[in-house]
This record gives structure tokens, C-alpha cells and sequence, in this order.
């Protein structure tokens, strides 16, 4: 059992919460994760430049950013938190050619794998696993939950 906690900050509704935390569980699933909680949190660019200024010392928005907590509450051990720029996802997809949703998808993976201490800036053997890992794990979710809206999405 996995508990996730969804907070969006944003004016527009981008997702839903119900897909922020079945795909939320289903990537904790796919790394062996149960009994853990974590929170998931949508901003716009304004909010992420004032964390990523105020807790990494950078001027600047960024795409997501994890802050890992590992405190047990109660029956879940509490990972952490999960903040994501939806202006950037917007952003990023237009510059990867590649749906909102998909690089939602990929940030919301890339966040939950730092929480779970896989870091690709401590060497480069450490960002290939993690991106090699990172990438398996987001193939699998949009295969689960994007596959035929992809397919629909290619033939277009």
C-alpha cells in the first residue's frame, strides 16, 4: 500500500489527481516500494524559482525538484516530496516534440527516483544507471497508462 498526496498549485487543472497517484504507485511498485508515502505538488515557473532559490541557492526555475524526508509515520515511511513545474513541462514537451502528459511522466519518475537516492550528479556511472533506469520506468508507465492515447496521438 502506498499513500500519495497530491497538491496543485497551478490556476489551470493540468491532471488529474487520481492519475497523479496511480501513476505515482505504480512507479514506487515497479521499485519494489510499499508502505511508503510521498507528496506530489504542481507549481508554475514563479513558485519553483523561489524553492529552487531558497534551498539550492539558483536563481532560476527549474523542472523539478526533490526533497527527500525518510521519516516513518505511523505504517508509511515518509520519502519525500515531489515539485514539479508545470510552465516547464510545457516547455520541455514543446522542445522534445513530445506530449505534456509523457514529460510529466518522465519529471514525476525522475523526482520519485531522487527520493529514493539515485542522485546523476555525483559521477557519470551514477547518471547512466539512473537515466538508463529512469527511462525503462517511464516506457513502462506510458505503456500502462498512455499506450492507446499514444497510439491515437502518433497517427494524428
Amino acid at each position: 500500500m502506498r499513500k500519495i498526496n497530491f497538491v496543485n498549485y497551478c490556476q489551470k487543472r493540468f491532471v488529474k489527481k487520481s492519475f497523479v497517484e496511480d501513476v505515482s504507485s505504480f512507479i514506487l511498485s515497479e521499485m519494489g516500494e510499499d508502505k511508503v508515502e510521498v507528496s506530489v505538488v504542481l507549481c508554475g515557473n514563479d513558485r519553483m524559482r523561489e524553492y529552487n532559490r531558497m534551498f539550492r541557492g539558483k536563481d532560476y526555475p527549474t523542472d523539478v525538484l526533490s526533497f527527500p524526508d525518510g521519516e516513518k509515520m505511523g505504517r508509511y515511511m515518509y520519502l519525500g516530496d515531489v515539485v514539479i513545474s508545470v510552465d516547464k513541462v510545457y516547455e520541455q514537451s514543446v522542445e522534445e516534440g513530445i506530449s505534456p502528459l509523457e514529460e510529466f511522466v518522465r519529471l514525476l519518475v525522475h523526482g520519485i527516483l531522487h527520493l529514493l537516492g539515485y542522485d546523476h550528479e555525483k559521477s557519470e556511472s551514477d547518471e547512466r544507471r539512473m537515466m538508463k533506469l529512469q527511462e525503462t520506468i517511464v516506457d513502462r508507465v506510458l505503456g500502462k497508462f498512455l499506450g492507446s492515447w499514444r497510439e491515437k496521438e502518433q497517427k494524428r
